[in-house]
């Protein structure tokens, strides 16, 4: 379901598969991750910008009542909720099924997860962010303007003394831009998630993109663990290339 301009909403029916949930039938955060951005990949190409461009994920939060379950049908609903001079935010809520108060709207106590993102617009030729385009607003409409939002990076670099682990990234994992996919970043926390942190409930989380690990790249990880949450820092040297963050239930 689509509607266009002002009031523009891109919606689709899921179902949490196999292949998406962990042994104890959660979704997984890098199944949910790439399902946003499937998602957001089919919102944006019913647009038809100009070609020759494209989205970069810069950054991506997610507020979480409860992660969906394994087989759990869900209707996910995304829009354009903001821009800045070469980005815009979408807003994605992923709701239940029963939670639904007709066939289009999601009920607030049925709305699971809600995420917000940060995409640049880039060029495919040399990946540098370039400027919203007329085509942009005649299909998001102009009241997206009245949001100004930043792409500023807000996570603090990594304690200077904390431990470092190689982390190698599978061939699997780069996408056709030759860039490891946002989804695969998640994969560590998921391990953390299996091991120490099995049984905490997770409430929230972040990601952030620097310039992301490219093929060659020596990556790194530095972890930091509290009681409240989970950081992980993806390192090429000295060099933040992305980095995330997990809250957990008291």
């Amino acid at each position: 379901m689509t509607e266009f301009g002002d009031s523009r909403r891109f919606a689709v029916m899921q179902k949490v598969r196999l292949g998406d949930a962990t042994p104890s039938g959660r979704l997984r955060l890098d199944a949910l991750a790439r399902s946003l951005q499937d998602v957001a990949a089919e919102d944006a190409a019913a647009t038809h910008l100009p070609e020759g461009r494209g989205w970069i994920l810069r950054r991506m939060t997610f507020e979480i009542g409860r992660l969906p379950a394994i087989y759990e049908d869900l209707e996910v609903v995304t829009r354009c909720t903001g821009v800045g001079g070469r980005w815009a935010e979408r807003t994605t809520t992923i709701a239940g099924v029963d939670g639904l108060n007709d066939a289009r709207t999601a009920l607030q106590s049925g709305v699971l997860v809600t995420t917000r993102a940060i995409w640049v617009f880039v060029s495919l030729e040399n990946g540098a962010p370039v400027s919203l385009p007329p085509e942009f607003f005649a299909a998001y409409g102009e009241r997206v303007r009245k949001h100004k939002v930043s792409a500023r990076l807000i996570h603090p670099d990594p304690p200077a003394d904390g431990d470092r682990e190689a982390f190698a990234f599978r061939s699997t994992d780069f996408d056709v831009f030759d860039h490891v996919n946002n989804a695969a970043y998640w994969v560590p926390v998921e391990e953390f998630m299996a091991g120490e942190g099995s049984g905490r409930r997770i409430t929230g989380a972040t990601i952030e993109f620097g310039a992301g690990v490219d093929p060659g790249d020596r990556c790194e990880l530095v972890s930091v663990t509290t009681a409240s949450e989970h950081w992980v820092w993806f390192m090429v040297g000295d060099d933040v290339r992305a980095s995330t963050r997990v809250e957990f239930a008291p």
